[in-house]
Formats: C-alpha cells, sequence, structure tokens
C-alpha cells in the first residue's frame, strides 16, 4: 500500500514516544522504524476513511 503524501498544510505526526503509549504493550519489542511504519499506516488509513466519508456526502441518494 503507499502512503498518502502529506502536504505542508498539515500537522506535524504525532511522536514515536506517543506511539509508543498509544500501542501500550505491544510496542515493547518494536523499534523505531516498526513504530513509524505504523503510524505512517494509521495515518494513511485515517486519510482513505475520510475521503471514502467525503465522496459517499456528494453522492445523492
Amino acid at each position: 500500500m503507499d502512503f498518502v503524501d502529506r502536504g505542508d498544510d498539515r500537522s506535524e505526526p504525532i511522536l514515536i514516544a506517543r506511539c509508543r503509549e498509544l500501542l501500550g504493550d505491544e510496542a515493547d519489542t518494536l523499534t523505531d522504524q516498526d513504530v513509524e511504519l505504523i503510524r505512517r499506516h494509521a495515518e494513511t488509513m485515517a486519510q482513505v476513511v475520510v475521503q471514502m466519508y467525503v465522496e459517499s456526502r456528494r453522492i445523492p441518494g
């Protein structure tokens, strides 16, 4: 899956440390690179969900 290219007008991604807090015990064995990939994937998925919602609101019915 390709990652969404964030534009300059977006806020900064959450810090790796905060991602680790959100992931909880699951993050204990992950490297920073693993957490970064999860963070990027989560951001991409969020963008997809928002885009799907916006598109569904445009379709009359």
